[in-house]
C-alpha cells in the first residue's frame, strides 16, 4: 500500500473551497491508482519481487552503450518444491515461495534485483558484480540462507541450485543470458543439487 501528501503551494494566502478540495481528492486517487498500476505492472503479485517483464525493460538500461558494464545473473530454482505442493498443497507452497523472496532479499544490495519468473524459478541480477570470487561468495551465501527450513511445523526438504552466467562476457541480450543461466543451472541439478554452476 502507498502512502504520500499531495500538496498545493501557491506565494499567496488562498482559501480553499469545496470545489478545489474535490479536485484535489481526484488528483491523489488519480496518482494512486498510477502508482497501484505501475506496481502491478513490474511486481510479481504473490512474492514481492520484480517480475519479467520488469527485468526484460530494465536490462536494456544495465548496459552502457559501450559494452563496459559488467554484472552477473543467477538462475534460482528450488530443489524439492514439487513435493511441498505435492505433500502439502499449494497454499503452502505459497508459503514456501514468499519466504525465499525475504531470504533473497536478504541477500541483495540496494543496486541489485531480486525477480521471480515463476513457479519457483527466481532471477537474481547483479549490476556490478564481475569478479569471480565474489560471485562464488554470493553463491554460497545464497545456498546457505535456501537450506535451513525448520521454521514451519512441516519437514521441508529444500536447498536451492543456481546457474551463473555473466554479461556482456557470455552474451549482450536478456534472453539468451536466461537461456545460459538455466543451462548451468540444470547442471547443477545433475551435479546433486544444493550447489552453483557458471556458464
Amino acid at each position: 500500500m502507498f502512502f504520500g501528501t499531495l500538496c498545493a503551494v501557491d506565494s499567496r494566502t488562498s482559501n480553499f473551497h469545496q470545489d478545489n478540495i474535490k479536485t484535489l481528492s481526484r488528483l491523489s486517487k488519480f496518482f494512486t491508482y498510477v502508482l497501484e498500476l505501475e506496481k502491478q505492472v513490474n511486481l510479481d503479485s504473490l512474492t514481492g519481487l520484480y517480475n519479467r517483464h520488469y527485468l526484460y525493460s530494465l536490462f536494456e538500461e544495465v548496459l552502457t552503450p559501450d559494452n563496459s558494464s559488467k554484472g552477473t545473473i543467477m538462475f534460482l530454482d528450488l530443489d524439492g518444491f514439487k513435493g511441498v505442493n505435492d505433500k502439502y498443497g499449494h497454499e503452502m507452497g505459497d508459503i514456501v515461495l514468499k519466504e525465499v523472496a525475504n531470504r533473497i532479499n536478504k541477500c541483495l544490495t540496494e543496486k541489485d534485483i531480486g525477480v521471480r519468473l515463476g513457479g519457483d524459478e527466481f532471477i537474481l541480477l547483479f549490476p556490478e558484480m564481475a569478479d569471480v570470487i565474489e560471485m562464488e561468495q554470493k553463491a554460497n551465501e545464497i545456498l546457505h540462507a535456501m537450506s535451513n527450513w525448520t521454521i514451519f511445523k512441516h519437514k521441508l526438504t529444500l536447498s536451492a541450485s543456481i546457474g551463473i552466467t555473466i554479461y556482456p562476457d557470455d552474451s549482450k541480450q536478456i534472453r539468451t543470458l536466461l537461456k545460459y543461466a538455466d543451462t548451468a543451472m540444470y547442471k547443477a541439478k545433475e551435479r546433486g543439487k544444493n550447489n552453483f554452476q557458471f556458464f
